[in-house]
């Protein structure tokens, strides 16, 4: 059982490294991905704000236009009350064209400061992403390497349990399924070495003897010394 514990040892370990580095190339691809709706939606509130400034824009200069046109009028009008009342039309288009000035100032302020940020999570996503490629034939050569560690010993191991008296098989295997994955446990003195607990004198004793099979009276591993 000793040597099955070893084998079982080894295959945990290995599955557990590449279940790690696949967990960890996970989290990387998902924060990439993250960064990527980020970019992609960011990419296009910024195309949607400078179509928003363009389109006031176009009525700055429109209601510039429409100012040198009444501008012309005021040529060609007869009357004080014609003009004052032209006078204040222009005073009314004036104002509003103030009021859109500072609107689309407001807009390239705010594009600006958007395009600077659309910039940079644009080299952060540039930057993961070199490092996630970099990473992925490194990760495939080290999984590979487990997989082939855990093919190993699991061969082993199979052919070994097949020999394990029937009577403690289904007992071992269900131990080292469990969470800690131990079946056995080396004695030290009195004491097991999985949990700690002082065992009768004898059991240690019949723990050291190679025909014999003996479990810890506490935890239920199978011990040896």
């Amino acid at each position: 059982m000793v040597e099955l514990q070893q084998y079982w040892d080894k295959i945990t370990a290995s599955r557990a490294a590449v279940e790690k580095t696949n967990g960890r190339m996970g989290v990387q691809e998902k924060e990439l991905n993250e960064i990527k709706k980020r970019h992609d939606s960011m990419g296009r509130a910024n195309k949607e704000l400078k179509s928003s400034l363009k389109q006031q824009e176009l009525t700055l200069a429109e209601m510039e236009a429409r100012i040198a046109k009444l501008e012309e009028r005021k040529r060609i009008i007869h009357t004080e009350k014609e003009l004052h009342a032209l006078e204040k039309e222009i005073d009314v288009i004036k104002f509003d064209i103030g009021n859109l000035e500072e609107k689309i100032l407001s807009l390239i302020d705010e594009l600006d400061e958007k395009e600077k940020e659309y910039r940079t999570l644009e080299q952060t996503l540039e930057e993961k992403g070199r490092v996630l490629e970099a990473e992925k034939p490194k990760t495939a050569v080290e999984t590979a390497r487990h997989e082939d560690i855990i093919k190993v010993n699991l061969d082993a191991f199979n052919l070994l349990i097949e020999a394990l008296n029937s009577r403690y098989r289904s007992k071992f295997l269900k131990m080292i399924n469990s969470r800690d994955g131990k079946g056995v446990a080396r004695v030290e003195g009195e004491i097991c070495g999985y949990c700690n607990f002082k065992i009768p004198a004898f059991l240690a004793i019949e723990a050291s003897k190679d025909d014999k099979v003996v479990n810890c009276t506490n935890c239920g591993k199978f011990i040896y010394r």
